[in-house]
């Protein structure tokens, strides 16, 4: 990589070449049956080279020097007839790192029989625990990546990983009544996936939605599970804690650190080192350093997060969150391994104290979310009413309002912190919020 670098000196100012080089194993349920197992791997290298501020890039499906070469020269041209960035400075210089974690090979060797046979077992655990239910989707999956990212001021670092995730989508129909579709799902960095605990929770979840409760405009505590929790705050919260928005103006948190933005139960931050992390990088996607960065402590916004183009823009430092988009070969604001901080008590206690409320597995809508206020409105389906303690039956409801005024509503976090793996990773317990507006359905 050195020599590559000193070749492609000759054409830049500045040169970062990140190579990565993938394995994706996967097998797919669909109504009741295996429907595909597929093992795909090979390597992308992505070039960005800067001359006069003014950007080249090029991205090849392929790790060989000779391509490389060929790369750097067709980034170059492609750089003399881009404008000039005025706001560029510089690419970032190298920096400390913790250690690697040790990777563990087994998920590099793994192979779609292995997940078949998860899935077949998974079927078979779930017809047996309901008769009733079809298991309509599901997939187990093993990504494995190395990464090698060098730059012309000195930034050297290679890391490599895995992890592998197991889901389940039941949809019951009983006595006329067909169910939503119920996930569940386990995601961690070895292949000990909890196949049995994903069937019974999904299972108990669809045998609650057997019983349908209708819903009324009313004002009632309410569970947020993982899926819901995921789901929401990805879309309406997690973009305004980009550094990019400050400087744009468009994220609501403009002049608020320090301030209360959340109940006191929520402390939320960035920590790709966490005991449940999948992906425990040491450097970002531009080959920074990464490291925890707190978000929200105990309801007090502490701070953005940023890449190195927008830290040197703003006249602050980066705080390892440039995530690479491997179609576009740009780098973004992005986030590791976003983790609400758990509580004592279990989400079955929980529960147990609320006499009238809803437990909300999942949400609908969240992508029309606007980050740049805050408002969300959405469908509550899966719902579960509570009453008395316990769980009665299923519900769909509305909600709407804005997401900085729910987490002024958070009263208790859980125990539990479950692995969110599919969209921003979040590793979340179960959140109770209190007087909550809903419109029945």
């Amino acid at each position: 990589m050195e020599e590559l670098i000193r070749y492609g000196e000759k054409f830049f100012d500045e040169l970062e070449i990140a190579v990565y080089r993938s394995k994706d194993v996967s097998a797919n349920v669909e109504l009741n049956e295996i429907s595909m197992a597929s093992t795909r791997s090979g390597a992308v290298t992505i070039l960005r080279g800067i001359k006069d501020k003014r950007l080249g890039l090029a991205i090849i499906d392929s790790d060989e020097p000779a391509r490389i070469r060929e790369a750097i020269e067709q980034a170059a041209k492609m750089a003399k007839l881009n404008s000039r960035d005025e706001k560029w400075v510089s690419l970032p210089e190298p920096g400390k790192y913790r250690e690697k974690p040790k990777p563990n090979y087994e998920l590099k060797e793994a192979s779609p029989d292995q997940l078949v046979e998860m899935l077949v077992r998974g079927i078979k655990l779930a017809r047996e625990k309901d008769e009733n239910v079809i298991v309509a989707g599901g997939e187990g999956g093993v990504s494995w990546e190395e990464r090698h990212i060098v730059n012309s001021h000195g930034i050297d670092v290679f890391q490599e990983g895995g992890a592998a995730f197991f889901f389940l989508e039941l949809v019951g129909r009983k006595e006329g009544t067909v169910t939503p579709g119920i996930f569940d799902f386990d995601a961690r960095r070895d292949l000990k996936l909890d196949v049995d605990g994903v069937v019974e929770r999904a299972v108990q979840k669809v045998k609650w939605a057997y019983d349908v409760k209708a819903s009324k405009n009313e004002e009632v505590p309410i569970i947020l599970g993982p899926w819901a929790i995921a789901g929401l705050l990805s879309y309406a919260l997690f973009p305004a804690f980009s550094g990019e928005r400050l400087v744009k103006e468009t994220t609501p948190l403009a002049g608020k650190v320090g301030e209360k933005i959340s109940s006191d139960v929520l402390t939320i931050y960035d920590d790709p080192f966490h005991e449940l992390a999948i992906e425990p990088v040491i450097a970002d996607g531009e080959g920074v350093p990464t490291r925890k960065n707190v978000l929200i402590e105990n309801g007090t916004f502490r701070g953005f997060v940023w890449d190195n183009y927008w830290a040197k823009v703003y006249g602050t430092e980066s705080t390892g969150n440039g995530k690479r988009d491997l179609r576009s070969g740009g780098i973004n604001i992005g986030f590791h391994s976003m983790v609400i901080e758990n509580g004592k008590r279990s989400l079955e206690d929980m529960i147990s104290e609320i006499e009238h409320g809803y437990f909300v597995d999942g949400f609908q809508g969240t992508h029309s979310s606007n980050p740049d206020n805050g408002n969300f409105a959405v469908t509550a389906n899966p719902a579960f009413l509570i009453e008395d303690g316990e769980v009665k039956g299923a519900s769909v409801f509305l909600v709407a309002g804005n997401v900085y005024e729910l987490l002024k509503q958070a009263s208790e976090v859980s125990k539990e912190q479950i692995v969110m793996p599919f969209m921003t990773t979040i590793i979340t317990p179960f959140v109770k919020f209190e007087n909550v507006k809903i419109a029945g359905k």
